[in-house]
């Protein structure tokens, strides 16, 4: 199949990861403009992420190609050339211009299914593998599923370059130790432990990991960000599945705030 040119508006990345083959990288996905579907795009590396200044919510054209290789198939997944990327509008970007909230909301709704056990039912008739849901906010529970201090991040020490005498960006790993407890809009849901990859909470732990020494205080500072103040928005989860599994994780975190309260976002919780 050859490559195509597409334009794409970002929805989510995911946290980096080291790869042997590509170094560290990101895992992406966004909406086709042209035909409203969901496409996920790997790899594109960290560097570019920080020089292109790559965003949520930013459009952005690419040559891409269904990826063959994917271990389960999933209909969604295209390989990208990294060097073809080329912002077109950060519009959306901007939480600071009024209205911006409200045309993000109209997109997220849209994509939105009614419950994990709708994303299933699509997975097994079609192999779709991206979606979103809005859960049950009543019953959101974030948990930190293991003692904060047997959460491992491990460090990359070696300098690495890339073929052009570049030093490239090491990121930190760090376990997969956090979910969301929930129950989907749906009476006969029976709630979901589901693990949380969200970008912004594995930097806030890697960050906030350095700030506070006191064990007990670092934990509070989590859950009052990744929960006191996420439940008092309109959350979504937006969902994949594993690479080497059919099971739906929670890839990113859609938080817009509640339709009387949408002003310009607080500054307490940059990250």
């Amino acid at each position: 199949m050859s490559w195509e040119r597409r334009e794409i508006l970002l929805i989510v990345k995911t946290y980096p990861l080291r790869s042997k083959k590509y170094g560290n990288t990101v895992c992406t996905a966004g909406i086709l403009e042209d035909t409203n579907e969901w496409v996920r795009l790997y790899p594109i590396r960290w560097e570019s992420f920080v020089k292109q200044n790559l965003k949520k919510f930013v459009r952005f054209q690419a040559k891409i190609k269904n990826d063959t290789s994917d271990y389960l198939h999933r209909k969604e997944s295209h390989k990208i050339r990294e060097d073809s990327i080329k912002i077109i509008d950060d519009s959306l970007t901007i939480t600071s211009n009024e209205g911006v909230w409200d045309e993000r909301t109209k997109i997220i709704q849209k994509l939105s299914s009614s419950s994990v056990e709708e994303l299933r039912e699509k997975y097994e008739n079609d192999r779709t593998s991206l979606g979103i849901i809005n859960p049950n906010i009543s019953t959101v529970k974030f948990r930190i599923r293991k003692p904060i201090s047997e959460i491992e991040i491990d460090r990359e020490t070696t300098t690495q370059y890339n073929l052009f005498g570049e030093k490239i960006i090491n990121v930190d790993e760090i376990d997969k130790a956090f979910s969301y407890k929930f129950h989907c809009n749906d009476v006969i849901c029976k709630g979901h432990d589901k693990i949380c990859e969200d970008w912004e909470l594995l930097e806030a732990f890697r960050k906030w990991k350095r700030i506070y020494s006191n064990e007990e205080e670092f934990k509070e500072k989590l859950i009052a960000k990744f929960n006191d103040w996420m439940v008092n928005r309109e959350l979504y989860f937006v969902m994949g599945t594993h690479w080497q599994f059919p099971k739906w994780i929670i890839i990113g975190l859609y938080y817009p705030p509640k339709k009387e309260k949408r002003k310009k976002p607080s500054s307490v919780f940059v990250i």
